[in-house]
């Protein structure tokens, strides 16, 4: 059965419904105080660092979004105000997601063209909102046409046969009352409908489509979906019957709920290569609210299972409430946030992409975006719930201007010494859909909280509460990571690292396993966690005899933190859920047993900074370094006080010589040069953040 929170999708704006038109939002090791170095003095080399480069508007996206119909009389005014507010990409809400005749789309489309080539005399990009799966229909009740009633055989059905079709009027909120919700199937004859359309999108002056959450509902239907068409084509592609019952223990149904993944990645796939037929600069960013948790299991929507090619990822971050944002959130659930923030930069491979940065007020609105820029996320700002709002024009024109001016950060490469696997196929196999998993917290004050049950926190689960908690020992650690999904999973993407840790890999496929084997033997250090049933799955759910990773390395189980030899490199074992324990606990010695291992690569940054602070390098060019933070220093339950952090950092220089420190935050008029000294390879300085600062380090 599929497992629902209280709340059971979280969708990102309300629609209001008029009579003239739909509104649709569719320490490693601590640096003492009395250790602190006097900066350099004498004159400094003049280091000249090169000019910006010319990034793409996909990778300098500052988004914002723009609610706009027919009728609108202040369009020209309000597009004014994105503009000045340092706004460069536009996501243009319409009633696109409204079941409607050919001649009212065509209507649409042409007032889309418009508003797209006002967007583009402000020098600011257009894309189009449109629901991939979901089709609303009005007045469902009064007999007339709807989605569902023309087009039954396009409508998901469940395991029980239910077609995932309702009514709205208290089911969800972002569905009126008397309007029907119709989900559709990415293999049924509406994947042709929708691609037409978009086609003629594509001809219009739009630079792409904004496209939400094509996913698998379980809003109604219970694992859907099994119509004719998904029937069929499962017996072709696999020759099994689809499984008619949940059951993790039966392998064809494990092959049914990889191979769901598989047709949201086709259907997205066929959507971009479509529009591209008739404009090839056209781009499909995919709208995508299942991260690392359990909806990506349950939904099918999961960016972690395929390598997307050249569809491009929005992210929606959700917050712990619809009320209140991130206000009320708790110490891990900001750290779980942090997670899934960096968890979309390594989803997305080699592309950019994109995250929305939900706010209630400014204080933890910046809390927010901080971590969606240190994260590796260009920010979509808006008030909570509602894209179409923001937290203030100036405060968005602040923190984008700043942006605006430090955007060359999106042309590093990353510079993080550790990289963490993540696998969807062992989330789903492990976890197997016990709990959404989302954050940790409760909190029956609030309706709109994110779930009421205590089984559906992410520390609860054994997949998801390892892998976090991984990474939460590592912020903590202030040792940056990046994550490395296993459709991206190779010896060549994970050689920049000295240490990669693999939290409990149960499902890899056998060219996953030879990926890690050959990263070890070319000198790398494999940490394992939870790892006694390493690679006992392969990447659709087949057992193995045995677990295979442990085979490929002829190492069985022993004491936690034991090292093996292999080739040039290392495996490290642990056999219990040290990332799980450290997700709940905080011990100390998950901390001390990551930085002792990471202590021989030369690559550890030292600090005093508090656990909250997040890291991230990121290499311009060979001659600088960019440093940034972002501080989540006293966001907890105990009321929401942000407070500033004051430390001092050593962040390691690759073997050459600092000559130049500035560091700026949002708000700064301009960088400013900072105090340093060069120590132990290391450029050594002082930092008081706010909420996110950058610092660049020249080098010769």
């Amino acid at each position: 059965m599929a497992t629902r929170s209280a709340k059971p999708v979280t969708r990102r704006r309300f629609i209001a419904v008029t009579l003239g038109a739909g509104a649709v939002g569719l320490g490693a090791v601590a640096v003492s105080a009395g250790c602190r170095s006097n900066p350099l003095g004498g004159a400094r080399p003049q280091v000249v660092e090169p000019a910006s480069p010319e990034l793409s508007w996909v990778s300098d996206a500052r988004v914002a979004g723009f609610e706009s119909f027919e009728d609108d009389p202040d369009v020209d005014a309000r597009l004014d105000a994105l503009a000045a507010s340092h706004v460069s990409v536009v996501v243009v809400d319409t009633d696109l997601s409204f079941y409607m005749s050919e001649g009212l789309f065509e209507e649409s489309a042409v007032y889309i063209d418009a508003v797209a080539r006002k967007c583009h005399e402000r020098g600011m990009k257009a894309v189009v909102y449109c629901s991939m799966l979901e089709a609303l229909s009005r007045n469902a009740p009064s007999g007339q046409g709807t989605m569902g009633k023309d087009h039954p055989d396009w409508v998901q059905r469940g395991m029980d046969g239910q077609a995932n079709v309702f009514v709205g009027g208290g089911r969800v909120f972002w569905v009126p009352e008397g309007t029907e919700s119709a989900w559709l199937c990415p293999t049924s004859g509406y994947r042709d409908y929708f691609i037409n359309r978009v086609k003629r999108l594509a001809q219009t002056a739009l630079d792409g489509l904004w496209g939400d959450v094509p996913l698998l509902s379980d809003i109604v239907g219970v694992w859907p979906c099994t119509n004719e068409t998904c029937a069929a084509k499962f017996r072709a592609e696999t020759g099994l019957a689809q499984p008619a019952r949940v059951d993790w223990d039966d392998p064809v149904f494990r092959r049914w709920v990889a191979w769901r993944h598989g047709i949201i990645h086709e259907f997205e796939q066929a959507v971009l290569a479509g529009a591209r037929t008739v404009r090839p600069d056209f781009e499909l960013i995919v709208e995508t609210g299942t991260m690392d948790y359990s909806n990506g299991t349950v939904q099918g929507l999961d960016a972690a299972s395929r390598d997307d090619g050249d569809v491009l990822r929005a992210w929606e971050v959700s917050c712990v409430s619809d009320e209140t944002g991130m206000r009320e959130a708790s110490a891990d659930d900001w750290i779980s946030m942090a997670i899934m923030m960096r968890h979309g930069r390594g989803c997305a491979g080699k592309n950019p992409s994109w995250a929305i940065s939900y706010g209630r007020q400014a204080d933890d609105a910046e809390r927010v975006m901080a971590l969606a820029i240190a994260g590796g996320q260009r920010p979509y700002e808006s008030q909570i719930p509602l894209l179409s709002r923001t937290v203030g024009d100036a405060w968005r024109g602040r923190m984008y201007g700043w942006l605006k001016d430090n955007n060359d950060i999106w042309a590093g490469g990353s510079a993080n010494p550790v990289a963490v696997v993540f696998s969807s196929a062992s989330r789903d196999y492990v976890d197997r859909n016990s709990g959404v998993g989302l954050y940790t917290s409760t909190n029956a004050a609030d309706e709109l909280w994110w779930t009421t049950r205590q089984r559906d926190s992410a520390v609860s689960l054994p997949y998801v509460g390892e892998y976090r908690g991984i990474c939460k020992a590592l912020i903590h650690a202030h040792a940056p990571y990046d994550v490395v999904t296993t459709p991206h999973l190779s010896a060549a993407r994970l050689a920049p690292y000295p240490v990669v840790v693999a939290p409990r890999p149960a499902a890899l496929s056998d060219q996953e396993i030879a990926g890690l084997k050959s990263y070890v033997e070319a000198g790398g250090t494999l940490v394992v966690t939870a790892g006694t049933d390493a690679g006992a799955f392969d990447e659709n759910g087949a057992q193995r005899p045995q677990p295979a990773l442990l085979r490929a390395f002829g190492i069985s189980p022993g004491p936690d933190w034991s090292r093996t030899s292999h080739r040039d490199g290392a495996v490290i074992m642990v056999t219990g859920q040290a990332g799980q324990h450290y997700y709940e606990s905080d011990d100390a010695a998950v901390t001390s047993a990551l930085a002792g291992i990471l202590e021989g690569t030369g690559r550890t940054i030292v600090t005093d900074a508090p656990a909250e602070v997040v890291i991230d390098l990121r290499q311009r060019t060979e001659h600088r370094l960019d440093v940034l933070f972002a501080n989540m220093d006293g966001l907890d339950t105990g009321g929401f006080k942000p407070q500033s952090a004051n430390f001092q950092v050593a962040i390691p220089c690759g073997g050459k010589t600092p000559r130049r420190v500035t560091i700026t935050q949002p708000g700064d008029t301009a960088p400013a040069e900072t105090p340093f000294t060069h120590k132990d390879g290391r450029a050594v300085f002082d930092v008081t953040v706010n909420a996110l600062l950058l610092a660049r380090i020249a080098l010769t």
